[in-house]
């Protein structure tokens, strides 16, 4: 029985691991952020990991086509806040006054 859990345990970390979110987190360049807050990433994991659509994500992710995975995302609303939060932190070249 311990084996069968700790094979268990493994499979669902390197499945974690190969998660689509992962990818479109690195495409959007909003990764950073999404570290910044772990229990809204874990529950955004938990959503990935229960989607019934993973094989039509990768394909759209394969083809470029990343804003259409919106239309069916359970991290739809995850991705724009992320993506909000990202156009309004501050810019460090404003910040950085005159030389």
């Amino acid at each position: 029985m311990v084996n069968w859990i700790a094979g268990a345990w493994r499979r669902a970390v390197r499945d974690i691991a190969q998660l689509q979110l992962w990818e479109v987190l690195r495409r959007r360049d909003t990764r950073k952020l999404a570290n910044q807050n772990e229990q809204a990433l874990a529950f955004a994991v938990e959503r990935c990991i229960a989607c019934p659509r993973p094989e039509e994500c990768s394909r759209l992710l394969a083809a470029g086509q990343d804003e259409k995975i919106e239309a069916f995302c359970p991290n739809t609303m995850y991705l724009r806040h992320l993506d909000a939060m990202q156009r309004h932190a501050p810019k460090k070249d404003l910040l950085a006054g005159p030389d």
